[in-house]
């Protein structure tokens, strides 16, 4: 019996603070800051239920149902979603530490249970820290013996992706989002650390299961996960910083959180021994010979003696990088650097391929700047020069944004949207809806390249890259990388799209599947 008192008396105080809960939350909502459009929110959930729809993070229906100025909440956290170019000049104009720069709150309980709050550069708010971190990448990515190895790892990597399709065969169908991802992954992983990541040939193996490879099948294995926790790397930042903690841990989904979680740590300790491995290259190499210009290395040698980035006078960050800023750093780029490129690829190919004019014009602009011999390489210097080339990127990631939502945090009270907004306040930027806004727009709908060499001061409204001075500081690599991919690839083949591409909306625009026959061109 007094068990049964007992556990009534539970249920009661449950009951009321339940009910206080539901109360407070009510409360707030309806007396907040501004009211404006949007979904109707639940206690706990907000509306994560109608965000996290069909697997997507889209919010641009929220747009399209509630205007261009609107708001939703995940638990009780509001977002102001801004979806009109007016709403955000403030917001991404470049300033030293201005009131804009940080994108998440100092107490985001989710970022700090994966332990990325303040490190690196994404969701570092401490602008001291942060403008460290970014110089050291700026020096890095600056450096012309960087960019010149970038470049000749971007050709290596095809050519073996290349040798693995002729063995396939031309009546072969690839599933060519799934190349496009080992592909980067190995591009990246090279330029990084100037070793290879077998993504590609672990990936041939897999669609291939009668061959043998002579790669150990340990590190195709290490290959395989490390592929797999890149990507919940990547996913987790939209994960813990969107639903709240009591949505993580449900039943049913705390499965799945606790997944994420070990991702993450099995990531950061294979970089951790990959860092290890790279210092001791560095020591065992003699002090008068050359050391590898990959991102890894100079990371670990900057600011020393043997540093071989492009040297910068700066006095406030004339120290090297620790362990573990090095590890921040990497790991971000590898999140960075694939899912974005390999997504951005894949949509690629399908608008060229539905728009022959355009596919055309960019293959005869490929064939004139870079020659008409396949199998010749290529400089930066080269790529430079292909302008239709960069349109067609832009138009496309105009049409589809790779990276539809990023946030932003106003450190001091603003007016945004002819509304004064208190201090913590989130403002979502709605690119992908910006992106194709009428109001800014010819046929925002259609794919037309032509607009960027018509009108040259309109690739500066297409926000690829982020903006502000957190625009990715990656983003000329990146270009490179689009680029010589794009002119290896069309200038030797001929591409049949096998039904329509299939995508879903998340922190990056994936393309889910993407089923494709190649051929050799005719003339080569």
């Amino acid at each position: 019996m007094e068990a049964i008192n007992f556990l009534q008396e539970i249920l009661k105080i449950s009951l009321v603070a339940l009910i206080a809960y539901i109360s407070y939350y009510y409360y707030k909502y309806f007396t907040r800051e501004n009211p404006l459009p949007g979904p109707f929110p639940l206690p706990f959930i907000g509306n994560a239920h109608q965000i996290f729809e069909n697997h997507s993070f889209d919010t641009s229906k929220f747009q399209a149902k509630y205007g261009d100025l609107c708001e939703f909440y995940t638990g009780s956290q509001r977002f102001i979603l801004l979806s009109n170019e007016d709403f955000i000049q403030k917001i991404l104009k470049p300033a030293v530490n201005g009131p804009f720069h940080n994108r998440v709150k100092d107490d985001n309980e989710g970022l700090k249970e994966i332990g990325i709050l303040n490190t690196g550069l994404v969701f570092n708010i401490d602008y001291d820290n942060w403008q460290y971190h970014r110089k050291f990448f700026t020096k890095v990515i600056m450096s012309s013996s960087f960019i010149k190895q970038s470049v000749i790892a971007v050709q290596d990597s095809f050519l073996e992706m290349e040798k693995y399709w002729d063995y396939l065969g031309e009546d072969t169908i690839f599933e060519f989002n799934h190349w496009m991802k080992q592909y980067f992954f190995d591009v990246i992983f090279i330029t990084t650390t100037s070793n290879p990541a077998c993504a590609l040939v672990n990936y041939y193996n897999k669609v291939t299961p009668n061959e043998k490879s002579a790669v150990p099948e340990s590190i195709l294995k290490e290959s395989s996960t490390f592929v797999e926790s890149v990507d919940a790397y990547i996913y987790s930042m939209q994960y813990f910083f969107v639903l709240p903690r009591i949505v993580r841990n449900l039943p049913g989904i705390k499965r799945y959180t606790q997944y994420l979680k070990d991702r993450v740590s099995w990531l950061r300790n294979n970089v951790d021994n990959i860092i290890k491995s790279k210092r001791e290259e560095i020591s065992k190499t003699p002090i008068d010979q050359k050391l590898k210009s990959d991102m890894l290395t100079m990371f670990l040698t900057v600011n020393t003696e043997r540093d071989i980035t492009e040297r910068i006078a700066d006095d406030l960050h004339d120290k090297p990088m620790s362990d573990k800023v090095v590890q921040e750093n990497f790991i971000e780029v590898l999140g960075g650097g694939i899912d974005t490129s390999s997504n951005s690829m894949c949509f690629l190919v399908d608008f060229l391929e539905n728009n022959p004019k355009a596919k055309q014009r960019m293959i005869e602009e490929i064939e004139r700047v870079l020659g008409k011999d396949p199998n010749s390489s290529f400089t930066l210097e080269d790529l430079s020069k292909l302008e239709y080339v960069e349109a067609v990127i832009k138009e496309a990631s105009r049409v589809r944004s790779i990276t539809p939502l990023f946030f932003k945090k106003n450190s001091v009270p603003e007016v945004i949207g002819g509304y004064k907004w208190s201090k913590g306040t989130y403002f979502g930027v709605n690119v992908y809806g910006i992106h194709k806004h009428k109001s800014y727009w010819k046929d925002p709908e259609t794919f037309n390249p032509d607009r960027f060499m018509d009108d040259p001061e309109s690739k500066n409204k297409v926000y690829m890259f982020g903006g502000s001075s957190r625009k990715c500081p990656g983003r000329n690599l990146a270009m490179m990388e689009l680029k010589a991919t794009l002119a290896m690839l069309y200038r030797k083949y001929d591409i049949e799209l096998l039904g329509p591409l299939k995508e879903n909306i998340g922190i990056v625009r994936n393309c889910n599947e993407m089923r494709i026959k190649l051929r050799k061109r005719k003339n080569f």
